[in-house]
């Protein structure tokens, strides 16, 4: 399993490596890729933030055909996959989980079931009320995986410094208090795209094909607080029946990881039935 935990991070630092060197590759005419986490070409297939669509039908308008494909095709791969954009592609969850590991990786309580998801539902629905009465996307300076992304462009462009300290602003501010109070707040209780991908991650049917972590009691011999609680960076607890739950989980496996030196109570799942 530590092979696949090795993956996500050379993953993670391929994105963040192909972010930075993305202008420069479309302007020599390498165009395989384009765009920006608020709407990218991967090799012709559209990818986009539901949220950023979501907020041009608040506006009143139709999304554009790509915009509305690429949103659609990012929470079928959510629902199939779960919340995997946040722990192999987010470039803020990247640095999130480097700030994380700088605290020592400090485990707490468990969040509560549905408080903090219905906390960012609340912030969503805020948002999308806002870009309705704004008449514009108004949570795009919140979109944080949209805001790291657009970075290098706004550099290779000569973008003058309030523009790039606009987009630089929030990410940062982020990080920081993140690394002063040793929790990953912006991805639990703030994060409006994490809502829409947790929603349709939630929606897969119990025994349809997707991915998951599942949970086996029998095997379980922790007593008290469980390591692979510890372990997880969102202080979600996976000792659940049917494993932490999809909606909120990111799949990044250091639950799953910690585990396997504890009875190995944990593991991945391509369907849901609990044995």
């Amino acid at each position: 399993m530590k092979i696949l935990a090795w993956a996500r991070r050379g993953v993670q630092l391929l994105v963040v490596a192909g972010l930075c060197v993305l202008p420069w590759l479309n302007a020599a005419e390498l165009r395989q890729i384009s765009g920006s986490f608020f709407a990218l070409d991967f090799f012709g297939i559209p990818f986009a933030d539901p949220v950023g669509a979501a907020q041009v039908a608040a506006t009143g308008f139709l999304p554009g055909e790509r915009l509305l494909a690429g949103a659609l095709i990012s929470l079928a791969l959510a629902l199939v996959l779960g919340r995997v954009f946040c722990s192999w592609i987010c470039p803020y969850g990247f640095f999130s989980e480097l700030a994380h590991w700088a605290r020592g990786r400090q485990g707490g309580a468990h969040v509560k079931e549905g408080r903090a998801f219905a906390g960012k539902a609340l912030l969503l629905g805020a948002g999308l009320a806002a870009a309705l009465v704004a008449g514009f996307p108004a949570m795009g300076i919140v979109s944080l995986p949209g805001e790291l992304s657009l970075l290098p462009m706004l550099v290779w462009q000569g973008g003058d410094f309030w523009l790039l300290l606009g987009a630089v602003a929030v990410p940062l501010a982020a990080l920081i208090l993140e690394l002063a109070v040793g929790k990953r707040l912006w991805c639990r209780f703030v994060c409006p795209q994490s809502v829409l991908l947790g929603a349709a991650a939630q929606c897969l049917p119990a025994k349809a094909p997707g991915l998951r972590i599942g949970w086996q009691a029998a095997n379980c011999t922790c007593k008290g607080k469980a390591p692979c609680q510890q372990a997880c960076s969102l202080e979600l607890n996976p000792r659940r029946k049917g494993g932490p739950e999809r909606r909120d989980c990111t799949h990044c496996g250091d639950c799953v990881n910690t585990c396997a030196s504890y009875g190995k109570a944990l593991e991945w799942r391509g369907v849901g039935r609990d044995r």
